[in-house]
């Protein structure tokens, strides 16, 4: 199943704004509670569950090879700054429509690799009317000038129309994303919803009781298309994306998304990395500059969930995804 060109995604455009940016070398700082309040949804009826108990935890990553070994030495025996240049996407995609709301857990971890730069966890939701939306909580995610980054747990969230390729929401110029007041390891609801008129992006920790949300013109939209109806570079799909300064990377701390009301029949996962080095920010994941894309790309493997509890894994670059029929696991 072929995808039109490569996926134009870069998860959020974050503008610097002075005050509110840590250096990659600097410590990182608590994170402050939201003010925004959070419209009650039916999606606040998937409460906080634990993931299903497992025999042993699964293994997401491996040690780098000495051949991935001796490339990170070359890329930090280069002249250049500690900018984070390479992207790594771990990717859940839905098979089937989800009509006028869609939601998942995540567990959101204070984890960052050793130039401080950290993950962000998104959900994201393509309309039937071609437009893709994006909600998610990030940590120390890079603002995309230099080595800086903003610290802490953040609230992020886009919108792009997919006929153009184009970030439409928020607008050129808009501040750093708001501090989110989570905790390492707290539950995290994810939403997309439909409703008059709007899509609201919102999270809601059920741990702190944290809520943030973001709202955009729906354009008349009644759900989020899967791939049996739109096979699109702008996947409905869950989404761990982590900004690295080194080209290959792990780290051995499990997140889980999580669905205990919606049991997939099928799913696809996928993994890819970007080589930005060098690619204006805003020609970024623009498949026409040759300049990027891809260390590595597994193609869209497509699973099913016959024992709705059985793990099913895709593995590259040293790092394994692993779904069922509720959950999807990612580092």
């Amino acid at each position: 199943m072929a995808l039109v060109g490569f996926l134009a995604i870069a998860a959020v455009q974050l503008i610097p704004h002075a005050g509110n940016q840590t250096r990659a070398s600097s410590s990182t700082a608590s994170s402050a509670s939201s003010s925004l309040s959070l419209t009650q949804t039916s999606s606040a009826t998937l409460k906080a569950t634990s993931s299903a108990t497992r025999p042993s935890p699964p293994t997401l990553c491996s040690a780098p090879t000495p051949l991935q070994q001796a490339v990170n030495s070359q890329v930090l025996s280069s002249d250049r700054s500690r900018a984070p240049y390479y992207d790594e996407q771990l990717w859940l995609g839905f098979q089937q429509n989800f009509t006028s709301s869609l939601s998942y857990n995540v567990t959101v971890l204070a984890q960052n690799d050793s130039f401080g730069y950290g993950p962000v966890y998104l959900l994201n939701g393509l309309s039937d009317k071609g437009y893709w939306y994006q909600t998610g909580v990030a940590w120390n995610f890079p603002t995309g000038v230099g080595s800086l980054f903003n610290a802490g747990f953040r609230f992020v969230y886009e919108v792009w129309d997919t006929s153009t390729r184009a970030s439409v929401y928020p607008l050129v110029g808009a501040t750093v994303p708001q501090r989110f007041n989570a905790n390492d390891g707290d539950k995290v609801l994810l939403s997309l919803t439909v409703a008059g008129g709007q899509i609201a992006m919102q999270a809601a920790d059920w741990n702190t009781g944290a809520q943030a949300r973001a709202s955009f013109n729906s354009y008349g939209a009644a759900q989020f298309l899967g791939f049996k109806d739109a096979v699109s570079p702008f996947p409905s799909s869950l989404l761990t994306e982590w900004y690295h300064v080194l080209p290959y990377f792990c780290t051995e701390r499990p997140v889980a998304y999580s669905n205990t009301l919606v049991s997939m029949a099928t799913a696809w996962m996928h993994i890819d990395e970007w080589n930005l080095t060098g690619v204006p920010l805003q020609q970024r994941f623009n498949s026409s500059d040759s300049r990027q894309c891809c260390i590595l790309e597994t193609g869209y493997q497509g699973f099913g969930f016959n024992d709705p509890a059985a793990l099913q894994s895709l593995s590259a670059n040293g790092t394994t995804v692993y779904a069922d029929a509720n959950e999807f696991l990612t580092m």
